[in-house]
């Protein structure tokens, strides 16, 4: 679960009189001690709050007097990021008579005097905010409220709200549930708030935010109510699925297919439709296909030509609530990309034990970053019982650590033949009690914007589902150059020649050539020219497709050979034909 931050109100929330209700006081302390996040946000003066907050010892953070006072017990920093009420208009107000309490940012009076606050403020012209809650009238400074505050203190302390669920039960309370990503008012609250809430607790106050704090979130029982206000969104399907980014955000997922077959578009989807929700991601990205998120305002891509220091990343992610897309194509080596890796995920996981952030690592060639049985970029992720949502995007799943492989919640699956990752996939799939009868056929027979999903939600489907999804337009480097081989030869002394002694074989002079003669080589000539690393040579020198290069390279760590590997070859030859034929 991502909710690592506790704010609730204190009177009539979690109170006793002026103190803090014992049962609410041990379930904070539990939260706190399990490594996370507990803040007060309260009407009353500062004063108040730092004394109970010396002596209960239950909160790393205060929101006091309405928002306007903001508070780190640790540090012992105080700010008032919006100034305070002005004195002529509580110095008017004593002289009329009437008895204020004051704090260091606001006051207030009760609801008897609430005409002789609105001529005062009105009068003098001063800037006051005049707010009631139940029996009080508050005067705040403008842009005061609770929820203001909250987001302020947030910002300034590395946390995001995507964390947070609330405890309220009065008018003021509004703005702190509607900053939350889970609502929760106690049973006693005003029919405005239990209207805004996702759970009304059964029992009254300090009772019933102690009950959900131990039901919910310390023993991890899952939520059997709605989180109303998680975003949404689908993946561009014909049949309109819906997601939901708050359920999605906490689960693992494999999108799995062959070369071309739009498996980082979908993965791009799906970051895409968690950023809008507002939560951050780090993907890693070692060959550049995941550079469209850029489009977000909130998601910055970083490497490509410079790779950055890890400080910087580390530092985006504590300090911002940006999402984050690393370019790691210029690493020159597979080694190089994994030392980096496994030292930067060390240290992000030290970020997502300290403040619940990035909510989801999304890991594109996956097989490449964690492939191999003693590959130790696994191990970050596997060692923390509270690691983010993880999101595995892989050609090649076979080589995927099995503790991993276990760990998946949800599958995305795309065109696939190769025999071996398909029983991988078929025993994934078996694992969890699904019907896995005629899954070769299946994937094999999907098409271009066609997959199969399973475990996306919270209540699964019992079987896989088929989706229909609009691929968005493809745009590769050296487009112009691209086109020229679908349709035209290159020179003959750039065709490629077959080693074949009796030499009656031609020469293959574009994309298509190469398919034609792939369909009826020797077995003996494919497997030395593969071997050879001919093929992919050619692809790259002579036609300057990097992506295809890079697809027929990486089938060298299938093992293929014989009829596999024909197979295989064509498989990633007519892919990419068909997709820059689309493009003509």
């Amino acid at each position: 679960m991502h909710i690592s931050v506790i704010a609730t109100d204190f009177d009539g929330t979690i109170s006793q009189g002026d103190q803090l209700a014992p049962e609410a006081g041990r379930a904070l302390r539990r939260w706190r001690e399990s490594g996370r996040f507990a803040v007060l946000v309260s009407g009353r003066p500062f004063e108040f709050l730092h004394d109970l907050q010396k002596r209960e010892q239950a909160f790393d953070l205060i929101v006091a007097e309405n928002g306007a006072v903001l508070y780190n017990p640790q540090s012992d920093e105080m700010r008032l990021p919006f100034g305070e009420v002005p004195g002529a208009v509580l110095d008017m107000l004593t002289e009329l008579g009437v008895p204020l309490w004051r704090g260091i940012a606001i006051a207030g009076t009760t609801t008897r005097y609430d005409d002789a606050v609105w001529v005062a403020s009105r009068e003098l012209g001063l800037p006051v905010h005049v707010e009631i809650n139940r029996s009080e009238v508050m005067l705040l400074p403008p842009g005061v409220s609770k929820g203001a505050g909250l987001r302020n203190l947030f910002r300034s302390e590395g946390l995001s709200t995507r964390n947070l669920v609330a405890f309220g039960d009065a008018e003021n309370d509004l703005s702190l549930l509607q900053a939350a990503e889970v609502k929760v008012a106690v049973a006693t609250a005003v029919e405005s708030l239990a209207k805004l809430a996702d759970y009304v607790t059964p029992e009254k106050g300090p009772s019933g935010v102690a009950a959900f704090i131990e039901r919910y979130l310390l023993a991890g029982e899952a939520f059997d109510f709605a989180v109303r206000g998680a975003h949404h969104f689908d993946l561009g399907a014909a049949d309109e699925i819906k997601l939901n980014a708050h359920d999605l955000i906490d689960r693992n997922v494999l999108i799995a297919g062959g070369s071309g077959c739009s498996k980082s578009w979908l993965a791009s989807h799906l970051a895409d439709g968690l950023i809008t929700g507002g939560y951050q991601l780090l993907a890693l990205d070692p060959v550049g296909d995941l550079r469209s998120l850029r489009r977000h305002a909130s998601c910055l891509c970083l490497g490509g030509e410079e790779i950055p220091p890890m400080s910087l990343i580390v530092q985006l992610l504590a300090e911002t609530d940006l999402s984050l897309v690393l370019d790691l194509s210029q690493l020159p080596t597979p080694e190089e990309q994994m030392l980096y890796v496994i030292a930067l995920l060390r240290r992000v996981m030290d970020v997502h034990r300290r403040l619940g952030k990035p909510h989801w690592l999304l890991m594109d060639e996956a097989q490449d970053l964690l492939g191999g049985p003693d590959n130790p970029v696994r191990l970050p992720l596997l060692q923390d019982p509270h690691s983010p949502g993880l999101c595995l995007v892989a050609w090649q799943p076979s080589r995927l650590n099995r503790a991993l492989l276990n760990r998946i919640d949800g599958f995305l699956l795309t065109r696939h033949r190769l025999k071996r990752e398909v029983e991988c996939l078929r025993r994934l799939l078996a694992d969890r009690s699904l019907d896995t009868s005629g899954l070769a056929e299946r994937l094999g027979a999907l098409g271009e914007g066609q997959a199969l999903a399973w475990g996306l939600t919270a209540s699964p489907a019992e079987a896989l589902i088929p989706l229909r999804v609009r691929v968005g337009p493809r745009v590769f480097a050296q487009m112009y150059r691209l086109h020229q081989y679908l349709e035209d030869r290159v020179s003959p002394a750039q065709q490629f020649y077959f080693h074949n002694s009796a030499g009656q074989i031609a020469p293959a002079g574009n994309l298509g050539d190469l398919i034609d003669r792939m369909r009826t080589l020797d077995q003996d000539v494919i497997n030395f020219h593969f071997k050879r690393r001919d093929f992919c040579r050619w692809i790259r020198d002579v036609l300057h497709d990097e992506t295809l290069a890079r697809w027929v390279d990486r089938l060298r760590t299938a093992n293929l050979s014989g009829e596999a590997l024909r197979e295989a070859l064509l498989e990633v030859f007519e892919q990419r034909h068909r997709v820059l034929e689309r493009l003509i």
